[in-house]
């Protein structure tokens, strides 16, 4: 609790990243702070700041944390059970349009594992036990960090993507569906005479971007794995496909000993590279044409 409000700043920061609420959070400090006899925070109107003596013990507290995590998963390393809990993390795309079966089939092979999906576009720590296995796509030519063992499984690319009909005469034109750190391409125009509007549509996250594009809102770039198994989207003639990294199963150097994390990622790795064809864009339903 001490490193969550030195990190965040305030209680309610502190409350959310630790998934409880406010008063256990305040209790929490207040024990520390007279269990050392000394005060760690100022309470200021805008939050919580480290006196002296919190600054002081702010890095040797992450030590004993990172220590503690260690210890955790050194032990956790050891449990050849099949049985018991389980987290794995993955995209939320991942999940739902890619490997729910794969995983309910895990469940059903499996019933004594308590899994926690964690379904997600933020990464989580896997050194801190935040989660035994992340599915990831690694952007780039980049590698996972060193602590982590990882396997690369296959590519990721994407595409852009249009409803088959919005080519046909429209009073409105449609719109450039940017995600919220995109930019309109300007190394490209669309064919076939598409005239675009001249303001972008931005989203917040790719689920809706994706719902937009079907709904014929506008062009929108997205997973290759998406775009091209809808028979409502087709690819925008002459737009490029891009690799934007590789997908990688991630586990920690000391959990992934463990039994049931093993038989997870086998089941995760098998069915991953069987959709390596569409995850790398080359599903080919012979309908790229618009109406």
């Amino acid at each position: 609790m001490f490193l969550a409000v030195a990190e965040g700043g305030t209680v309610r920061a502190a409350a959310e990243a630790l998934e409880v609420n406010h008063a256990t959070i305040i209790r929490g400090i207040g024990r520390l702070e007279e269990k050392l006899n000394t005060k760690l925070f100022e309470k200021l109107p805008t939050g919580y700041r480290l006196t002296d003596a919190g600054s002081d013990i702010v890095e040797l507290a992450g030590q004993m944390a990172t220590a503690s995590s260690q210890i955790e998963a050194r032990i956790f390393g050891r449990d050849q059970d099949v049985s018991g809990p389980l987290r794995f993390t993955l995209p939320i795309s991942f999940a739902t349009d890619l490997l729910m079966p794969t995983l309910t089939a895990f469940r059903a092979n499996y019933p004594e594992i308590a899994m926690e999906i964690l379904s997600s576009g933020s990464v989580v720590n896997l050194g801190n036990r935040e989660a035994d296995v992340a599915l990831r796509v690694v952007v780039g030519r980049a590698s996972p960090p060193e602590n982590l063992y990882g396997k690369k499984l296959c590519e990721f690319h994407t595409g852009f993507y249009i409803a088959r009909n919005l080519a046909a005469p429209r009073s409105i034109p449609p719109a450039w569906l940017l995600g919220s750190n995109e930019t309109v391409p300007t190394d490209w125009e669309p064919e076939v005479g598409i005239k675009m509007a001249p303001m972008p549509i931005r989203f917040a996250e790719m689920r809706s971007q994706l719902e937009a594009a079907l709904a014929g809102m506008g062009i929108s770039a997205l997973p290759c794995f998406l775009g091209d198994v809808d028979p409502l989207l087709v690819r925008v003639p002459g737009a490029p496909v891009t690799h934007i990294g590789d997908v990688w199963l991630l586990t920690h150097g000391d959990t992934r000993r463990t039994k049931r994390v093993r038989l997870l990622c086998d089941e995760v790795c098998n069915a991953m590279r069987g959709f390596a064809e569409r995850l790398a864009g080359r599903f080919d339903d012979g309908a790229a044409e618009f109406l």
